[in-house]
């Protein structure tokens, strides 16, 4: 493996990791507890995301994302 291509590898799988990151909390999970299975402090967490950005996400109950399997 290149040096190109395991940058390309490790970028995707950054990507992966936010998109699951923005699942979780539009799922409705807390920062804390997405901090607490990632192993990192809530504060570096919080600096992972823009400023605001998990009070802009619809809170668990009010629609969530759509095609989700809330019952």
């Amino acid at each position: 493996m290149t040096d190109h291509n395991a940058k390309a590898l490790v970028e995707e799988m950054q990507a992966v990791k936010k998109l699951l990151i923005l699942q979780l909390l539009a799922m409705g999970y807390k920062q804390k507890q997405i901090a607490s299975a990632l192993g990192i402090s809530d504060a570096t967490f919080s600096r992972m995301l823009p400023k605001g950005f998990s009070k802009d996400l619809p809170k668990k109950g009010a629609g969530g994302l759509p095609g989700s399997m809330e019952v």
